[in-house]
């Protein structure tokens, strides 16, 4: 007969065991990430609530981040807009502008979460975010309307804005719009 051995298991470090459910992706060490989620609830949280208080450091990450994908997505859709146009295939067109707006909603939406969160972590309103962020999109609108002059002021507003967001540090302690997250 054959002999059996025993199998000794080891028990797993708590990190080391977790699975995060949505994903599945195994927790790594460090458990938070500034930019990434794990799951939806995560994802909401961190780019999609308009209470509570944001730093510097996260604000300016996602942000650029959210910049950064709205350009990219914005140059591939709009060149296939301009093709179909130009070859006179209006109803593709169409589809591109629609794929654009449904791209364009949550990125918006995400934008000015953040922007609110990081007025209310300098004690401000977050109604303050409505000058850098309609700057934004008015630089966008500027160039197609043919206001050149107008474009360069709003993107000037826009840039000086969020530099005073990325730089500007938050109020220490609790505030008005809720406790000091730990940094």
């Amino acid at each position: 007969m054959a002999q059996h051995k025993k199998i000794k298991l080891q028990k797993r470090s708590r990190s080391s065991a977790r699975i995060h459910k949505g994903l599945a992706m195994p927790a790594g060490p460090g458990g938070d990430s500034t930019i990434s989620f794990r799951d939806y609830a995560d994802l909401k949280a961190k780019y999609f609530t308009f209470h509570g208080r944001i730093h510097r450091r996260p604000f300016m990450l996602r942000m650029l981040l959210l910049i950064f994908v709205q350009i990219i997505f914005s140059m591939i859709l709009y060149s296939r807009f301009v093709e179909a146009i130009l070859i006179d295939k209006m109803d593709y067109a169409v589809i591109f502008a629609i794929i654009f707006a449904v791209l364009l909603v949550p990125v918006i939406w995400s934008m000015c979460s953040l922007g609110t969160r990081r007025c209310h972590d300098i004690n401000k309103s977050g109604a303050l975010f409505a000058i850098p962020f309609i700057c934004y999109l008015l630089s966008y609108v500027a160039p197609a309307m043919g206001w050149n002059i107008g474009a360069t002021a709003f993107q000037s507003v826009t840039a000086v804005s969020f530099l005073g967001l990325f730089t500007v540090k938050g109020t220490s302690g609790d505030n008005a719009y809720g406790p000091e997250r730990i940094r």
